[in-house]
């Protein structure tokens, strides 16, 4: 018997929350479907597998941050330039010794932890450094070729994109779901303030996730920031994300609170389907 049947607004019905803080709340997170962690902040992770919830370890892709246990380890020849906004560092996606760490050695960690699913971020950070045509393109060659590689490496791995638009002809139909920030409400880390997004920068990000649901089938999830103060603003820009058929979270910009998704704009709503013989 299927207790519970029902079509959200334009088939909004993967619900998902991004949680980078510590401690994780896995009882409150246990209401989404999905959920994407800091796996370095993450201690009970069998605990919300236990409750059925896929959950996807937070992947930096492009760029790598120096207060990252491991920074270390990577060489100044794999590096780029600076993303000064955030005060990390930019990696050459071309550098074959970047794609060998990555897969042998931390995500194989996170496999045998447990992980079955990771969220790529930082996936077009190079656009940054490099500027012109022939430079992206070879960034974007390589990045298409760690995309496969993880793909080829951890059998049924399940990946969600962050952006990433330039290769989704070559790796689109290894994600399970493409996410993008700031379609309505987001953030300027240069200026350390809330911001409206101007309309062509809304416009020009609605048309590629349109095209990205339209042309791969991907599921599309909108992460959108709100001062926590403006609950309401919160609410209303999820409703405004859920009802173009997309996916939302809003949140504040360094996830670590417990933000604005399905569960809450749809609170009579069972997120968590369940059938029963």
């Amino acid at each position: 018997m299927v207790l519970l049947s029902i079509c959200l607004p334009l088939q909004v019905n993967q619900s998902i929350a991004f949680f980078y803080g510590r401690p994780v709340p896995v009882n409150l997170l246990s209401h989404y479907q999905q959920v994407v962690v800091e796996p370095e902040n993450m201690d009970n992770l069998n605990d919300l597998h236990a409750k059925g919830t896929n959950v996807f370890a937070y992947i930096s892709i492009g760029e790598i941050h120096p207060t990252r246990s491991w920074y270390s380890e990577i060489p100044k020849s794999w590096i780029l330039g600076s993303n000064e906004k955030w005060g990390s560092r930019i990696i050459d996606l071309t550098q074959q010794g970047w794609h060998d760490y990555l897969i042998n050695k931390y995500l194989s960690k996170l496999w045998k932890e447990g992980y079955r699913g990771f969220f790529l971020d930082t996936m077009d950070s190079y656009q940054s450094a490099v500027h012109d045509a022939d430079g992206r393109l070879l960034q974007e060659k390589a990045l298409a070729s760690l995309i496969s590689r993880i793909h080829q490496h951890f059998p049924g791995v399940k990946l969600i994109f962050n952006r990433g638009f330039e290769v989704l002809p070559e790796v689109g139909r290894y994600a399970v779901a493409l996410a993008a920030e700031s379609l309505f409400e987001g953030w300027d880390p240069a200026k350390q303030e809330y911001t409206e997004v101007k309309e062509a920068d809304r416009h020009w990000l609605l048309e590629k996730l349109r095209q990205t649901r339209d042309q791969y089938g991907l599921q599309i999830i909108v992460i959108d920031y709100v001062d926590p103060k403006q609950r309401e603003l919160a609410r209303k820009t999820a409703k405004r994300i859920s009802y173009l058929g997309f996916t939302p979270w809003v949140a504040t910009p360094r996830l670590d609170i417990l933000g604005v998704g399905l569960s809450e704009i749809f609170p009579r709503i069972i997120i968590k389907s369940e059938i029963k013989n």
